[in-house]
């Protein structure tokens, strides 16, 4: 078991029960096979958790990524994913 940490709680949880977003070379992407590497944060599956983290602007600092279409684009897709 593999532990990571959420983003927006602290909480650590086993990896398999979060949701991954990395950044890659082509842009931000949810949930990515284990074989994509790139820089990632984790998140729990609750819709707190999530709300924090699209409120307090955690994947733009966290990731070190500026394209704000991008951003919107997975905060959706999480939102959507709860």
């Amino acid at each position: 078991m593999i532990e990571r940490k959420c983003h927006a709680c602290n909480l650590k949880q086993d990896r398999t029960l979060m949701i991954k977003i990395t950044k890659l070379p082509a842009g931000l992407k949810i949930n990515p096979s284990s074989k994509e590497l790139g820089r990632s944060i984790y998140v729990c599956k609750n819709i707190e958790c999530i709300k924090k983290l699209i409120k307090k602007k955690r994947i733009k600092t966290a990731l070190k990524y500026n394209n704000f279409e991008e951003i919107e684009r997975i905060e959706q897709e999480l939102l959507r994913s709860v």
